[in-house]
């Protein structure tokens, strides 16, 4: 049971800061690098031309709406897990593990086949042109593989986090994005004597980084013993109907949010496209700066949610409760000094993107002082619905939530902006935030009713 630091002694309050930090850190600083590294395909294609760059961003956005689905279910194995734990449970959390990991194999094949066989035929529904359809097919089939290796990294990444294990995924994604660099050099290119293969030679990165990061992770949990090492036995749990139908039934709300919440975000994005070329310009400049801005705090969510589940599956109610008012006040502290920060760097920020023109430059700047003015509304969405909701499986309420105020009015309404006025894109940016301030007090009074509080490690 965690114990509240005013009530423990100075090593024992030490040693409940060295655990937050040491489950947000990591998870903060994988985020971070995948925000980074996320489009280094699309950048080192970059001198292969229009059609490649095109084509390789095209997969890439293909490849993120199904990691959102991978994720919704890693997501609820992760918080079962971490019920689970605080039950001091563990054959229930490698049955977990062991029905995840049958049903994210049996929803990713599918895509494994439509990737690896369909490709030349549907991807020409969504873009008319040949070149890029062939270019992007043509990364597709080589990396359709990756799909059940991404599944299977993100559900053991998500599961062994929920333990506590944050370090070794951290180590395993950088291991994985150095290869994913280094390929992409020697084979987009035909550099260190590889032949030059260009965006086949990105999707062949891609699939030996994929393939290797799965390698690191699976081996060392065999090679540790780790409790997650099933054996063929264990592994059987995974075909219990009963279980799945449970598991399914709690996470497919999960993923029905993340599909929606992708959906939508995109559609800002491609909004934003018909605001002027300026107003894209910015909107390819702040999207960087919000990941960055943004990885803490998701470091600092998965660390509010595995602490709390835990408390949730003990039965520790006071205990989970008093988590969610600490991490909020960490919250509101973080934000006062990351805001404050950048509010003062925005001159520094016009200094790395100086290859903007004086118009975007000045746009630029507003759009930065209304993102830090902003922007605390959203993290603390984030916090309390990513640490508190859903570490008591509060699924339902937050996709109802989320879908009524991003599809009823935060997206119509945005769209409405840039297509029937003439708004500066300072305004339109700020629309971005409508839908959570709408659900800021809903959340809140979520919370404050305790109906989240649920024990899930009770049948």
């Amino acid at each position: 049971m965690v114990t509240p630091p005013e009530l423990i002694s100075l090593n024992d309050k030490r040693a409940f800061w060295r655990g937050v930090i040491l489950l947000s850190l990591p998870v903060a600083a994988q985020m971070l690098m995948q925000s980074l590294l996320g489009m280094a395909d699309v950048i080192m294609v970059g001198g292969l031309g229009a059609s490649a760059i095109a084509a390789v961003g095209l997969a890439a956005k293909i490849h993120f709406l199904l990691l959102v689905l991978m994720s919704g279910l890693a997501t609820g194995c992760s918080i079962l897990v971490a019920q689970y734990t605080g039950a001091k449970d563990f054959p229930s959390c490698q049955r977990s593990l062991a029905v995840t990991l049958l049903v994210g194999t049996l929803v990713m094949l599918p895509f494994v086949f439509a990737f690896g066989f369909g490709a030349n035929t549907w991807v020409q529904w969504i873009n008319p042109d040949p070149v890029v359809v062939n270019l992007a097919a043509q990364y597709l089939i080589i990396t359709a593989p990756a799909l059940l290796f991404t599944q299977w990294i993100v559900i053991y990444e998500a599961s062994l986090r929920a333990l506590g294990s944050t370090t070794m995924p951290l180590v395993a994604g950088v291991c994985a994005a150095l290869v994913n660099i280094a390929g992409n050099y020697a084979l987009i290119g035909g550099n260190w004597g590889m032949p030059a293969l260009g965006v086949a030679g990105a999707a062949w990165a891609t699939l030996g980084s994929r393939a290797l990061q799965l390698i690191i992770v699976v081996g060392w949990i065999y090679a540790k013993k780790h409790g997650f090492a099933l054996n063929i036995a264990q592994l059987k749990m995974g075909l219990d109907k009963t279980q799945i139908q449970r598991y399914l039934a709690f996470s497919l709300p999960l993923v029905a949010n993340y599909a929606i919440w992708a959906v939508g975000n995109s559609t800002y994005h491609l909004v934003t496209g018909y605001a002027g070329t300026d107003a894209l310009a910015v909107m390819g400049v702040i999207v960087p700066i919000e990941s960055a801005f943004f990885a803490l705090f998701v470091g600092l969510a998965n660390a509010s949610a595995v602490l709390i589940g835990r408390e949730l599956g003990a039965g520790n109610n006071e205990v989970a409760w008093y988590l969610h008012k600490f991490f909020d006040r960490i919250t509101f502290a973080l934000l006062i000094l990351f805001c404050s920060s950048l509010w003062f760097a925005r001159p520094l920020m016009l200094k790395i993107f100086d290859q903007l023109d004086a118009a975007s430059t000045e746009l630029l700047l507003n759009t930065l002082g209304v993102f830090c003015l902003l922007v605390s509304v959203k993290v603390i969405n984030m916090m309390r619905i990513i640490g508190v909701l859903r570490a008591g499986g509060d699924n339902r309420f937050t996709l109802i939530t989320d879908t009524i105020v991003m599809w009823c009015f935060g997206v119509p309404i945005y769209i409405a902006a840039v297509f029937l006025t003439k708004l500066s894109f300072i305004y339109l940016y700020a629309l971005m935030f409508l839908e959570d301030a709408l659900k800021f007090i809903p959340v809140i009074r979520r919370i404050a009713s305790r109906k989240w509080m649920n024990n899930l490690t009770r049948h």
